[in-house]
């Protein structure tokens, strides 16, 4: 269920992809602790030293989020450096705080103001709980940057704590939204989009035609025609040009998926799925 990215980071860090380990998940789709922690076991006994856990706090295709703390005492006790993908999900902590229990566990945090704060690509932002364990891993030193100022602001270099060297003013537009319309603002945006979610969800399980394939807590739905090809029925609702959904693969089954990340969505939107789904299903 992890986000993809997971996968190219080891490779770009020069690990392996061989060195990835992908842990079960359960019935919702979230990461079983008990498999995490005998994984661990299972490559130290083999001679291998583990690096770090990645979790998710809202995964892409289904919107799961992994039990923090659970995951994050097995990280404690094992002496790994715990990650978590919210880039798609943990910005929803602003209107549904009680789904994030131990995010601030996190050695570091991703997340994505393009995907559920409404911004302009490209948007990311890292969050370390301790910023010195940053500039561990980022700082490098050259004659040509060297910071003479003392002043704390002044003199604080982004190249010090991140991968870029020079980089353009990408939060510029995040402040201003912010300042302008209020972190109440966003927090109901997330709340309207969560409701859609639910929302689509119960005229799903209201079309016998239809089937919902996961229930996840935040704004992404999967479903499926129970009798069309649906990936041949994804094409057609896209081709039909009134609605654009994606698509997942859930336990190997393929999935129509809709995810609310659009505070412009409004319901007729959403009952538009339904219809246009179950249209272009008749018109085959």
């Amino acid at each position: 269920q992890a986000h993809m990215s997971i996968d190219k980071a080891v490779a770009l860090l020069g690990i392996g992809r061989r060195n990835l380990r992908v842990v079960a998940s359960d019935e919702e789709f979230r990461m079983q602790p008990d498999a995490l922690a005998s994984a661990i076991a299972a490559d130290r006994a083999a001679g291998k030293r583990p690096l770090a856990i990645v979790a998710s706090a809202g995964t892409v295709s289904t919107g799961a989020i992994d039990p923090m703390p659970a995951i994050a005492a097995i990280a404690q006790a094992n002496d790994l450096w715990l990650h978590v993908d919210g880039a798609y999900g943990a910005l929803a902590a602003l209107a549904r705080p009680d789904l994030f229990e131990g995010l601030a566990l996190a050695d570091s945090l991703s997340l994505d103001a393009h995907k559920w704060l409404y911004q302009p690509l490209d948007c990311g932002c890292l969050l370390f709980r301790d910023a010195g364990a940053a500039r561990v891993a980022f700082s490098h030193s050259g004659d040509y940057v060297k910071v003479t100022n003392t002043d704390p602001v002044e003199a604080f270099a982004f190249f010090d704590e991140s991968i870029e060297l020079s980089r353009r003013f990408r939060a510029l537009k995040l402040w201003m939204s912010l300042q302008y319309h209020g972190r109440a603002a966003f927090r109901d945006a997330i709340a309207q989009d969560l409701a859609h979610a639910r929302l689509l969800e119960a005229l799903v399980r209201s079309e016998p035609d239809l089937e919902l394939m996961a229930t996840g807590p935040l704004s992404a739905v999967c479903f499926r025609h129970r009798s069309a090809d649906n990936e041949a029925l994804l094409k057609r609702v896209i081709e039909r040009g009134r609605i654009y959904i994606s698509n997942a693969t859930l336990r190997g089954d393929f999935a129509l998926r809709a995810c609310f990340v659009n505070n412009r969505t409004r319901e007729e939107d959403v009952r538009a799925i339904v219809t246009e789904v179950l249209g272009a299903a008749r018109a085959a």
